[in-house]
């Protein structure tokens, strides 16, 4: 299917509904507010029979564009409320389609029930993601716009909102944009310069210098952008802090009290945690979870080994890894230390906790490896301050940037790819067989175009609009 939007979706036909009716000549609906009671709830409606199904539950067509008082009947007729009604013609609309929203008393009786009336006048249930999947499929959106919506419903902090938002507004599609009209360009000339061959010898066409210069100069900017993105695709999972230590160092406590919430079981007896527990919080305009792991010691006990082959996995996914010490103690750990903190060192903050214990101050300092250490005492929160700089500081080297391109794996992959294949060594790579290089580019420029759903897949589709919240 063809779109309006510069052969977006080409190749594409709608996905058809379970029960072979294609999507894009059905009319569908869904509840757009969370579960549960609340001040408003909203319904959603979007298709070809939006204003006959309205007029046959509210008795009229609204303006466009304007909130209307007006009853909602149920499948049987009776009034269920009387609430805000709005209709947005299509295609100048969120979908492309004619769309109608309901706006209602929060009670899930009165929703549920009006959703049953729609489906009563012919309305079918709506699949997660389909109201934008159809902004996209119409052209209103492209791909990366399209699940910068997603990623604005589920911004956990201030600054993924603001990505979000500029992912939205075009921000990084704009820069997809710009590298795939120059990589056509060159794509053009070579193949010119292939076609015309036979007029000289191709490596010594005056075009293929400059054609080798504007695809260094566009790695460097794919490259840029791929370091972007990496920082964008934190924003989008956040950032992984995982505690670890011996057992009753305090890592329960010092989770509770990062988090601001008891998540974490505190007990002096050893052992308490036998499994990762995980908590969310917002450091600084950065999404962290936080996960508190099983206590590392020579242990024969089997379900105790499991817990500590878990922490240690979580160790090695870890951004940021808070190794909790009892300062009376020192720092034991076990007799041999486990590979995965060997290999975690520069990821490392040493916590010296309970600190009260042996009359020292909370504060910073090297230790002889020149790893940050850090004196607290989690109990009374003493030091924690001096603890969330250090974390904040230690991870926003991976994630700070001024432009962030909220990303996804699918995005980085896309992204490495063309970076591999439009990066030659020099001259002589990029001319000793043209034909071949002209694939290479290409294959970039496909990848590109991907990111964007210029050309894409049912599957993939299937794949991004599946995560999205059903009414979105």
């Amino acid at each position: 299917m063809d779109s309006d939007a510069g052969g977006r979706t080409q190749g594409l036909k709608p996905p058809e509904k379970a029960d072979g009716a294609l999507a894009a000549v059905s009319t569908i609906t869904a509840i757009a507010t969370p579960p549960g009671p609340g001040a408003i709830g909203v319904l959603r409606l979007s298709g070809p029979h939006s204003a006959r199904i309205t007029q046959a539950v509210t008795g009229c067509v609204p303006p466009p564009r304007q909130a209307t008082l007006l009853p909602m009947r149920g499948a049987d007729g009776v009034v269920l409320d009387r609430g805000l009604v709005l209709h947005f013609p299509g295609p100048a609309s969120y979908t492309g389609e004619d769309l109608v929203e309901f706006h209602t008393h929060g009670s899930p009786a009165i929703l549920a029930a009006l959703l049953q009336s729609l489906y009563a006048q012919g309305a079918s249930p709506a699949r997660p993601g389909e109201f934008t999947e159809r902004a996209f499929l119409n052209g209103k959106l492209d791909l990366l716009q399209a699940e910068a919506v997603a990623d604005l419903i589920s911004a956990g902090t201030e600054r993924a909102l603001k990505a979000a938002n500029l992912a939205m507004a075009g921000h990084f599609s704009r820069a997809i944009e710009s590298i795939t009209e120059r990589l056509v360009d060159a794509r053009a000339l070579l193949e010119a310069s292939i076609d015309f061959s036979d007029e000289g010898s191709v490596e010594e066409s005056h075009h293929i210098e400059a054609l080798h210069i504007g695809t260094r100069e566009l790695w460097r900017e794919i490259a840029n952008l791929l370091g972007s993105a990496r920082h964008g695709a934190l924003l989008v999972r956040g950032q992984r802090v995982v505690l670890c230590g011996p057992p009753n160092v305090g890592k329960s406590t010092l989770m509770n009290a990062l988090s601001g919430s008891a998540r974490a079981i505190v007990s002096a007896q050893p052992g308490t945690t036998r499994d990762v527990l995980t908590a969310e919080l917002d450091l600084g305009g950065m999404l962290v979870t936080l996960t508190d792991t099983a206590g590392l010691h020579e242990v024969e006990e089997e379900v105790e080994q499991e817990g500590i082959r878990r922490a240690l996995a979580a160790v090695d996914e870890a951004d940021l890894v808070l190794l909790v010490h009892d300062a009376a103690q020192g720092r034991k750990v076990m007799s041999s230390p486990p590979v995965a903190l060997q290999q975690a060192a520069e990821r490392i903050i040493h916590v010296r906790n309970k600190i009260d214990l042996v009359g020292e101050t909370a504060g910073q300092s090297r230790n002889a490896e020149g790893q940050i250490e850090v004196s607290i005492t989690a109990r009374d929160e003493l030091g924690l301050d001096i603890l969330r700089t250090c974390m904040h500081q230690s991870l926003a080297r991976e994630a700070e940037t001024d432009t962030p391109m909220l990303a996804r794996e699918r995005h980085l992959r896309a992204l490495m790819e063309a970076e591999a294949l439009v990066h030659f060594e020099d001259l002589a790579e990029f001319s000793a067989d043209v034909v071949e290089t002209a694939e290479r580019l290409r294959l970039a420029h496909r990848a590109l175009t991907e990111l964007t759903g210029e050309f894409t897949t049912e599957d993939m589709l299937g794949e991004i609009f599946g995560r999205f919240c059903i009414g979105k």
